[in-house]
Formats: structure tokens, C-alpha cells, sequence
């Protein structure tokens, strides 16, 4: 890539760039009656163990257990104090989640929206005009908490890199861009968005998914 493409001032340069938006029941078996048999005269086999664990066989009135079937039909098989038990518990897991997950909102926000506004303070403030290459202590910042979560990290640095810069972008040519000049001169631009989203996901897996969803949106060029 030609040095004089990136360095190269647009026309006008827009800068309204999107920070983070500050994102059991009974089982009932089909009994065929033939006749006028009535239920309870209904008898069905029964296997019971015996002392020796051998098993038995016996003839019970099915008409026995009805009371029972149907106290379980009625209640799902739970008691009333064992819903309301299950139901107090859920209640305490949801809201023992809904703080987790506040706590590791405000943690990703206090280790990202400073890099974001440090990497935008290089990009759109005067500080740096196209083509100065970074200083020492704000490449290290680059190169230490942010360019080694980019997705695609090893094919970026390529035989490995000199220096970093600021440029125009070589597709978007309004918008300036951190470049990596490789060893070989060549240069290569990356998004410090991905950068930002890759430091998510790697080190919040849990939540990565929620925050990004609630705090990013897609940027209109």
C-alpha cells in the first residue's frame, strides 16, 4: 500500500463516530373396557419384591389406587409448599444472576470506554497528524491492550511490526485509521472496534454476547 494514499486529507472529514451506546404430570394409560365393566371391578397386575428380592406376582383392584392418581392430577405431583419452595428459589437464582450480571457490565465498561476514548483521542485529535508514526508510550498501549485481541492478530503483523501509525483508511477515505507498518514496510490498517470486541469475548465469555448487544450498535459510514 502507497504511503501517499493514506496520508492523503479528504475533502472533509467526518468524524460523528458511534462511541458504545452509553449493550410430572400423571401418565395415564388407554384401558380398552369391553362390557359394562365398571372401573373399579378393573384388576391389573401388580409386581411387588418380596424380603428376598425376588418379585412377586399379585392381583390389586385398580379401583385402590385411584385416590392417589388423581390427588397427583390435581397437583402436578407437587404439593402447594413445594411449588411456592421451587418458586421462592428461582426467584433468588434470577436475582442473583441480574447481579452478576450488573457487577460485569460496569467491569467491561471500566476496561473498554477508557481504551476507546484513548484510541479516539489518537485518531481525532490534533495530537497526531497522517503518517506520524505513535509515540513509544501510546504504541505500547496499543500493542500491549488492544491489537492482540484482534480476530485476525497473526495475519495482521504479518513478518512482524515496526512501527504503528494514522491514516486514512484506504476504503472509507473519511475516516482515519491506526495502521501497523510491518517490518517489510508494508502497511495494513486494522479496527480498533474489533480489537475492542475481541478483549470482550476473551476475557467476559459469559456475558460477551449480552453487553454487546445492549452497548453496540452498527456504525452508519
Amino acid at each position: 500500500m502507497a504511503l501517499t494514499s493514506i496520508f492523503k486529507p479528504p475533502p472533509y472529514v467526518h468524524r460523528n463516530c458511534s462511541l458504545i451506546s452509553l449493550c410430572s404430570l400423571p401418565v395415564v394409560s388407554s384401558f380398552g373396557f369391553r362390557g359394562k365393566a365398571s372401573l373399579l371391578n378393573v384388576r391389573v397386575s401388580a409386581q411387588r419384591t418380596d424380603s428376598e428380592g425376588g418379585r412377586i406376582g399379585s392381583q390389586e383392584p385398580f379401583g385402590a389406587e385411584l385416590p392417589s392418581i388423581l390427588a397427583r392430577k390435581d397437583t402436578g405431583g407437587i404439593s402447594e409448599e413445594e411449588d411456592e419452595v421451587r418458586e421462592e428459589r428461582s426467584q433468588s437464582f434470577n436475582k442473583r444472576e441480574e447481579e452478576e450480571w450488573a457487577d460485569c457490565e460496569d467491569q467491561i465498561l471500566q476496561d473498554t470506554v477508557p481504551l476507546v476514548g484513548f484510541v479516539r483521542m489518537i485518531l481525532h485529535s490534533d495530537k497526531y497528524a497522517s503518517g506520524d508514526r505513535l509515540i513509544a508510550e501510546d504504541e505500547k498501549i496499543i500493542l500491549d491492550r488492544l491489537l492482540p485481541y484482534h480476530p485476525q492478530f497473526e495475519k495482521k503483523i504479518g513478518c512482524g511490526i515496526d512501527f504503528i501509525t494514522v491514516g486514512y483508511h484506504p476504503d472509507f477515505e473519511d475516516s482515519r485509521c491506526l495502521f501497523i507498518v510491518r517490518k517489510d514496510g508494508e502497511l495494513v490498517d486494522f479496527s480498533y472496534w474489533k480489537c475492542i470486541k475481541g478483549l470482550i469475548r476473551k476475557n467476559y465469555p459469559l456475558y460477551a454476547d449480552r453487553f454487546l448487544l445492549r452497548h453496540f450498535r452498527r456504525r452508519r459510514r
